[in-house]
């Protein structure tokens, strides 16, 4: 099969287009031919070796995590897909595991959803980690009508389904972006938009229920003193504050330091596909890249400060 694999760490010129093998069936795996994946942070973040110790690779790799296609084959554990089946998620990339930049892509069938009919393999395989990443730190915050919602790093993949998410919950959203961007953030929802420096954002007088970093580099002094007591911070780094600091704040301020991971629950699909489906979130795309074009596609993601999500299609 053909796939986008890297050959080393680095940008754009370690991608390579080529053959490898295809995948093989396991007892609870499915082959999915893929029809559409996204660029998301983790895949730059393993190819440029940032996170090696907790991802490193064994090279040429193939990367991405989100995917959507058909099923082509399922293994003799399987019973709940079936060949022809139109299918999306996430798939495990960590630990050197291959993903889903290729014509084939082996899944476990715990992490592969059913597509609903009226969703495109663009839109699918737009959805599962940033949509899910932001639905899970809203959660975690309890993200209901009234409370007050301040998103950091607004316009990106995970921030632009934050925005969405947080108003189809009937809560309020301050948005923080460039100022290019600005009318984005409005047109998503956000009652308020402003720039993410440190000075604009000490400059805030309003208080919130939650924050939701998605670009994940708050400043902690300004999360405390945005933040109501009670609050709840969710960043998207997988540890944005040492335990020591999260328990000091949350026993000093009573406000909480998290993570905001993507969750792929069933119940988290069902939630999502509702509000897809009530047209209350609406995946925006900003570029489409062809597998074979790979390289351009990562380029544009890390460095192209790219509003919502970037795409590969096979």
């Amino acid at each position: 099969m053909k796939a986008s694999c890297i050959t080393a760490y680095g940008g754009k010129e370690v991608v390579r287009y080529g053959d490898v093998a295809d995948p093989v069936l396991t007892g609870t795996g499915v082959i999915v031919r893929v029809k559409a994946s996204s660029i998301n942070p983790v895949d730059y973040k393993i190819k440029s070796g940032a996170i090696r110790m907790v991802s490193p690779s064994k090279f040429p790799r193939i990367l991405g995590t989100d995917f959507s296609g058909t099923v082509e084959q399922v293994g003799s554990l399987v019973t709940v897909l079936k060949p022809g089946d139109r299918v999306y998620g996430a798939k495990f990339i960590f630990f050197g595991k291959p993903g889903s930049l290729a014509e084939k892509v082996l899944v476990e069938q715990k992490d592969i959803r059913p597509m609903p009919e009226w969703l495109s393999f663009s839109d699918a395989a737009s959805l599962p980690v940033a949509a899910l990443t932001a639905l899970n730190g809203l959660r975690k915050g309890n993200v209901s009508p009234g409370k007050k919602v301040l998103i950091n790093g607004a316009t990106g993949g995970v921030g632009h389904f934050g925005i969405q998410i947080a108003r189809a919950k009937g809560a309020s959203v301050t948005a923080t972006c460039s100022q290019a961007n600005a009318s984005f953030a409005t047109s998503l929802g956000a009652e308020r938009v402003t720039g993410y420096s440190k000075g604009e954002l000490g400059a805030l007088e309003e208080k919130y229920d939650i924050i939701l970093d998605a670009y994940g580099k708050m400043d902690k002094e300004i999360i405390c003193n945005l933040l109501k007591r009670g609050g709840v911070y969710a960043s998207t780094l997988f540890m944005p504050y040492s335990a020591l600091s999260a328990f000091l704040v949350r026993i000093v301020y009573g406000k909480r330091l998290t993570s905001s991971n993507m969750r792929g629950k069933p119940e988290d699909y069902d939630d999502l596909e509702k509000m897809l489906m009530e047209k209350k979130v609406v995946p925006h795309i900003e570029k489409t890249f062809t597998l074979e074009n790979a390289a351009e596609a990562f380029e544009f993601a890390e460095k192209g400060r790219p509003k919502g999500k970037v795409i590969v299609t096979v």
